[in-house]
């Protein structure tokens, strides 16, 4: 009998097999580390702004620019079965042809804006006009455009409920129409928002003369002023409180504006009023996102184990990196165990969506009101030759259900339709809805 031959251990092909799952591994995370330092770390650096009429081969370069970025870099693209090569063709005869540089850059707006994507955009291109709105608040409700708020300044001219018929003479209709080719969104309820509040646009101190029609027919119109802000006003002074709260019949009502500034502390702080309160009203209605940690911290208060809300992959051409899981860990010296409403509509967005979608999939919350936004991005923004600068998505996410936030969204367990009457009236019927919930009624 012969004797056996042992192999060197690190010639055993189990030893060789955990190597190479080790080696896979390791790659992977490298491609996933670097897309997350990518993700959270980019910043647009400023390039040279080209001045003067652009030469044709300045505007060749820029759309080539263009074009190769959301090519390479934009997450979107098979999800959403476009043919980026074919909008070159469509595209760029256009921007040859366009009469001078604003109108070049115009049509690069609209190419980008074909990506039906609210938060991929050319933000920035030298020779763009500053516009402003005046202060009043335009919604798309029953397929028409109405007032939703008004300045105090304003509320003895127009009122909540009010329908813009024309603009500087020009029917509503047409106006919206050629805003339409600019504003790109992933569903047509969060276009119409987004034109309805760019009607009234224009250059900062100037007039628009509006006509409205009241609810009983009669029609007005107004000159309203487009405000010139200070420059720098936008960063002067704190941040506004984006909590706010009041008991209503005994239940708890808190509203958050955005996921930014006090978000948390405001949060919290409003919680422990309500620590024995029976049930508990969140609206996060127009609430359009920002950070997303403190919308994780928040929906923490509400829960006693971890919660897998949704997860996410990179762009990271010619690759994507393995989806990574986004947890919501408990949070806070207590945990509120009562029954929760949460108040949605279209207006919620970006990492409110995340925040929504990862509530109602766990089933800890009733949504009330009408579906989400449909939007999740992690953009990241990239300067072009000539001093232009494109946000782009750059990651796909999705609920723990598997369901892309993009395009989708979260649909209310129970879907209440805004009238304009009810706007005219001041009634919330959604806040109506969500207290009979809570009493048992619903």
């Amino acid at each position: 009998m012969g004797a056996t031959v042992r192999r060197r251990w690190y010639r055993r092909r189990w030893v060789r097999v955990l190597f190479g799952c080790l080696t896979t591994v390791l790659i992977l995370l490298g491609i996933a580390g670097f897309a997350l330092y990518r993700a959270m770390t980019s910043v647009a650096r400023p390039g040279p702004v080209w001045e003067g009429p652009l030469t044709p081969e300045q505007r060749e370069e820029i759309f080539d620019a263009l074009w190769t970025t959301v090519y390479r870099h934009y997450s979107y693209l098979e999800l959403k079965g476009i043919d980026w090569k074919a909008r070159r063709a469509t595209y760029w005869p256009q921007a040859q042809a366009a009469p001078d540089d604003v109108a070049f850059y115009r049509v690069l707006e609209r190419m980008v804006a074909s990506l039906d994507d609210g938060h991929t955009r050319l933000i920035f291109y030298p020779g763009q006009e500053p516009v402003t709105t005046p202060p009043l608040t335009l919604g798309w409700v029953e397929e028409q455009y109405v007032v939703l708020e008004v300045d105090d300044a304003l509320t003895d001219q127009v009122k909540p409920g009010d329908r813009p018929t024309a603009v500087d003479g020009r029917p509503v209709a047409e106006v919206a129409a050629e805003l339409r080719p600019y504003i790109g969104e992933a569903t047509e309820v969060r276009r119409q928002r987004r034109i309805a509040r760019s009607l009234l646009s224009g250059p900062p101190a100037t007039t628009v003369a509006a006509t409205f029609v009241r609810p009983d027919g009669t029609q007005y119109t107004v000159a309203l002023e487009r405000p010139d802000p200070e420059p720098g006003s936008p960063g002067a002074g704190p941040l506004p409180s984006q909590v706010s709260s009041r008991e209503i019949d005994g239940f708890g009502y808190i509203r958050i504006a955005s996921w930014s500034g006090d978000a948390v502390y405001g949060f919290d702080q409003t919680l422990e009023q309500f620590r024995d309160a029976p049930g508990l009203i969140i609206d996060v209605r127009g609430n359009g996102g920002g950070n997303d940690m403190l919308a994780s911290q928040v929906a923490g208060r509400l829960f006693t184990e971890k919660q897998f809300f949704a997860r996410c992959r990179f762009r990271v051409y010619p690759f994507w990196t393995p989806a990574f899981r986004r947890y919501v860990e408990p949070r806070g010296p207590w945990t509120y165990t009562g029954p929760v409403v949460l108040l949605i509509d279209e207006g919620v967005y970006s990492s409110n969506d995340f925040f929504v979608g990862g509530l109602a999939r766990s089933g800890r919350v009733t949504t009330v009101g009408r579906p989400t936004g449909a939007g999740s991005a992690n953009p990241e923004i990239f300067t072009l030759p000539g001093g232009a600068q494109l946000r782009l998505s750059r990651w796909i996410e999705y609920f723990a259900d598997g369901t892309p936030v993009e395009g989708n969204g979260t649909r209310p367990d129970i879907e209440v339709i805004l009238t304009i009457a009810d706007i005219a009236a001041g009634r919330d019927p959604d806040l109506e809805t969500a207290l009979a919930v809570l009493r048992g009624e619903r």
